[in-house]
């Protein structure tokens, strides 16, 4: 499929200019629905460029059409390179992805599950996370009680997932981790080394 889709674009939009990547699927990708991997020009050690595309997309109802959108903004990356031009999201690439009539953002990105939930002390409203949080609390209890600063009365604490349903709380603020009082500021140590300075010279 991924084969007779890029003979068919690049023939409709690049003459058949480009020579045959490596295809393939990437079952890993989930925001992004494609990517494109340099080759090596290297006569030594040679590689082939690549073109990888979501394995999620051949799941959706109109997924043809996506995965059809994914390669050629793949390939806009691709004829950059191998017309030796800078093939990142440079001002040349939008240009080129307009005129082929590609998408420049994916609009079916995939949604992970959220793994980890956490309820605030105060409130008691839910927060999702994909990932575990630390010395984090409700940013709207923090801003109405607290001026906007971190306070532990709203520290949001690992519970069960909710029911479905429940209302989460978006909004989470990082705790400041404060940093270890010093013995002197900085101005009186400045202040100190002087004076001993000056008595070391009159010795």
């Amino acid at each position: 499929m991924l084969e007779t889709l890029f003979h068919e674009l690049n023939q409709q939009h690049f003459a058949s200019e480009l020579p045959l990547p490596a295809l393939r699927w990437n079952s890993r990708l989930s925001s992004s629905a494609g990517r494109f991997c340099p080759g090596s020009r290297n006569p030594l050690r040679p590689r082939k460029p690549e073109i990888e595309v979501a394995t999620y997309l051949k799941a959706l109802p109109d997924g043809e059409i996506h995965i059809r959108d994914t390669i050629l903004h793949e390939m806009v990356h691709y004829v950059l390179w191998h017309r030796q031009r800078p093939y990142g999201h440079t001002p040349e690439f939008p240009r080129i992805l307009k005129s082929v009539g590609a998408r420049r953002y994916n609009p079916v990105p995939k949604t992970k599950a959220y793994k980890h939930w956490y309820q605030c002390l105060g409130c008691k409203k839910l927060v999702p996370a994909r990932r575990k949080i630390t010395q984090s609390a409700c940013a709207v209890c923090c801003k109405k009680y607290s001026g906007g600063k971190y306070s532990e009365k709203f520290r949001l604490v690992p519970v069960a997932a909710p029911p479905a349903g429940a209302e989460p709380c978006a909004t989470i603020p990082t705790a400041p981790v404060a940093p270890e009082s010093p013995r002197m500021a900085p101005a009186d140590i400045v202040r100190k080394l002087e004076e001993l300075k000056r008595m070391i010279l009159r010795v």
